[in-house]
């Protein structure tokens, strides 16, 4: 049994490791345990998603993210966010004794750094995602309420951007859709093989996905391979903390 049981590891995709290696004792201080532990996995992984409930810090830690990436790489890094969050990544960045610049397009970067911008200005086409080698996408389940359209051309238009991390609240667990569609973002699973691998049809209600019972564990196995999901501080770390950020 547990030959077979090993069998069925091997047999579980694992999404690559494609990034940079950083101690943690390069991450700034100011970082909780649990966020540095986050900061570093994601880091080396190159395109990770960390889905963490309201009052963890992920703004935080996709500053720290950005900010490591490009103390290896130079250049440019993107941060794509809702408009009423820009204000908390402007003071979480002072606090990292970073400055980060807010455009609508892409007339408005001009050398190295961190950038934000909003959700509409990527899919209207002002500004282009290739003129970054690192993006994350804050709140990226705004997108859901673009439509499925919208959803299924935007996260192809970062292709080409090299290390990608997305940060939300913690997903519904039977949210199958906006899962496969992280990983599809992150490069981690052309979205079709995800839904080819891991689900069967409905075919008396569109778009209803059901694992296949076979494949329940490998998904889940699969899934933490790429994606963090917390709802406390030892959830990670397990220091026993508990206080937000």
């Amino acid at each position: 049994m547990t030959s077979y049981l090993d069998f069925l590891t091997a047999k579980t995709p694992v999404a690559a490791t494609t990034g940079l290696h950083v101690d943690p004792g390069e991450v700034h201080p100011i970082l909780k345990p649990h966020q540095r532990d986050i900061v570093t996995w994601a880091v080396r992984g190159g395109r990770r998603a960390i889905f963490a409930a309201f009052g963890l810090g992920k703004s935080v830690i996709q500053l720290e993210i950005l900010r490591l990436v490009l103390s290896r790489t130079g250049g440019r890094a993107l941060i794509v966010c809702p408009l009423g969050v820009r204000q908390e990544f402007v003071r979480d960045a002072a606090m990292l004794g970073l400055t980060v610049t807010f455009t609508r397009t892409s007339g408005g970067v001009d050398g190295p750094g961190i950038y934000l911008t909003n959700y509409e200005s990527v899919r209207d086409g002002k500004l282009d995602p290739n003129l970054f080698n690192a993006v994350s996408l804050d709140e990226a389940s705004i997108l859901r309420s673009f439509g499925s359209k919208t959803y299924q051309t935007f996260l192809p238009l970062f292709d080409g951007v090299k290390y990608r991390f997305a940060a939300t609240a913690t997903p519904s667990p039977n949210r199958y859709k906006e899962l496969i569609h992280y990983a599809g973002f992150l490069g981690v699973m052309d979205t079709g093989n995800a839904l080819t691998r891991f689900f069967q049809r409905d075919s008396t209600k569109a778009n209803n996905l059901t694992l296949y019972p076979h494949k329940e564990r490998e998904f889940w196995l699969w899934l933490n391979t790429w994606a963090v999901f917390l709802q406390r501080p030892s959830d990670v770390c397990g220091c026993g903390c508990h206080a937000a950020s």
